[in-house]
């Protein structure tokens, strides 16, 4: 027996599916509450952590939580003009610190118990330091990453990337959009990889309809991967990239077959751009929001069409198969799910719609539980890959007949978190297993893929700690 240990920072924890599939509303904001929630919810165990545009007691938003079963919503922080405030992007979980960033320029942290609140850094403007950072931060090797959508040392106010260390201190200034390379980039968490963020624009590039980029973590070797132009696709809005192996996966809000969007693929050396589906206003409605991938599946939602032309939540291969229209928001349940992906445990999904609900005004969390998602939608994988216990306590044995290969695990932002470790089986005809320990991380799902030294697909799946 050979033991492979995991030290995973998981940011959320993941799952994924329809048929026999149930909707419930887990909280309604009243305004007092928080109002408009958007971003990428938390998940760590049975609790969620999200913010709130506008709302809470001093009116411009919150920091809150609640549990997955809907009880014990709590207030935990309320933003003011002094703080920070309207934040627009989601929170990252790091330990028990939750880390963001607001529009009105300031990155922050709070303890999870709502103690501790602590403005790390204040942007100073638009010819220095970059202003309205109104996105969500990516966490890699002890620093945050993120964008502003304006600032930066250009006069021409087109947005920057961005570093910070978690106490604040060590700001750099990784890249300046100037317009060519790109201008006001996506408010969605940055891409990570070997070194490497990736990330959009909403304008800029060739044709002035946003880019595909991507830039090393020291603001090294910056490369725009590829160019919208309406055709394709075009204005990438409030959503992220998703990575998984070598391939891109993303949303635009314009342009296409039917000029409402689409859903895209492309390989991070800008290569073999693929238009997966075309979204149509009337039926399918338009995305504004990033996707979550499990296994071979993307999900996500659209801010307009389905039965009552309202929203939607989606599915579809990440071939561009199989799209299917798995729930209808009617107003009253939520509306306008907006700069937020999916999150998932099991078999369910969670997020946030930042209108509807019972005021259909201020928007819900909502939980969506499908019976194909989780451990009963696992891609199917080769006889060369067998992994058991699965659900386990965290203690995984994963059986492998793979001669040389190499076995990567993902977080749900498509993240590496763990690569580089060898498969090396000396006798073909005979399977070795390799224990993965993950008895220190919290419940939820990961995703494993196995490379041979080829480049062949060996197998993939989840592994559900619970």
């Amino acid at each position: 027996m050979k033991k492979l240990t995991f030290f995973i920072t998981v940011f959320f924890c993941l799952g994924i599916g329809v048929g026999n599939a149930q909707y419930a509303v887990l909280h309604n904001f009243n305004g007092a509450d928080g109002a408009n929630p958007s971003g990428t919810l938390a998940l760590s165990g049975n609790k969620l952590y999200g913010t709130t545009q506008l709302g809470g007691a001093k009116g411009v938003g919150n920091i809150f939580s609640v549990n997955t079963d809907g009880s014990y919503y709590k207030d935990l922080f309320d933003f003011d003009t002094a703080n920070g405030g309207n934040p627009q992007g989601s929170v990252i979980l790091l330990g028990n610190k939750l880390f963001g960033a607001t529009s009105e320029n300031t990155i922050f942290s709070i303890d999870t118990n709502g103690k501790g609140f602590k403005v790390l850094f204040t942007f100073n403007g638009i010819n220095s330091q970059g202003s309205w950072p109104n996105g969500a931060l990516t966490f890699s090797g002890g620093k945050l990453y993120g964008t502003t959508i304006y600032g930066g040392k250009y006069s021409n106010d087109k947005g920057m990337v961005f570093c910070i260390d978690t106490n604040g201190k060590g700001f750099k200034d990784l890249l300046d959009f100037n317009g060519k390379n790109g201008e006001f980039p996506v408010g969605g968490p940055l891409a990570y990889s070997s070194g490497v963020l990736y990330g959009m624009t909403q304008y800029g590039g060739a044709n002035d309809s946003g880019c595909v980029f991507s830039i090393d973590t020291n603001g090294n070797k910056y490369k725009d991967l590829f160019d919208f132009n309406e055709a394709n696709g075009k204005r990438p809005y409030a959503t992220s990239l998703v990575l998984s192996g070598s391939t891109l996966y993303g949303t635009v809000t314009e342009g296409g077959a039917h000029d409402s969007g689409c859903i895209f693929s492309i390989d991070t050396n800008g290569s073999g751009y693929t238009d997966l589906f075309d979204f149509n206003n009337k039926s399918s409605g338009i995305p504004q929001s990033g996707l979550m991938l499990s296994g071979n599946v993307l999900y996500g939602t659209t801010f307009r069409g389905g039965t009552y032309h309202g929203d939607c939540i989606f599915s579809i291969g990440a071939n561009g198969s199989n799209y299917t229209d798995l729930f209808d928001f009617d107003g009253t349940d939520g509306a306008a799910p907006w700069n937020m992906a999916l999150i998932s445990s099991g078999n369910v999904l969670y997020g946030t719609t930042s209108y509807g609900g019972t005021s259909n005004r201020y928007g819900v969390v909502f939980k969506f539980t499908y019976a194909d998602l989780g451990v009963n939608n696992m891609p199917a994988t080769s006889n060369s890959i067998n992994v058991y216990p699965n659900p386990s306590n965290g203690v995984f044995t994963i059986q492998s007949s793979v001669v040389s290969g190499q076995l990567t695990v993902y977080n749900v932002l498509g993240e590496k978190v763990y690569s580089n470790y060898r498969l090396a089986n000396p006798d073909s005809y005979r399977e070795s297993n390799y224990q993965i320990d993950l008895s220190s991380q919290p419940n939820g799902v990961y995703l494993y893929r196995v490379i041979s030294t080829g480049g062949a697909l060996i197998g993939e799946g989840k592994i559900v700690k619970q």
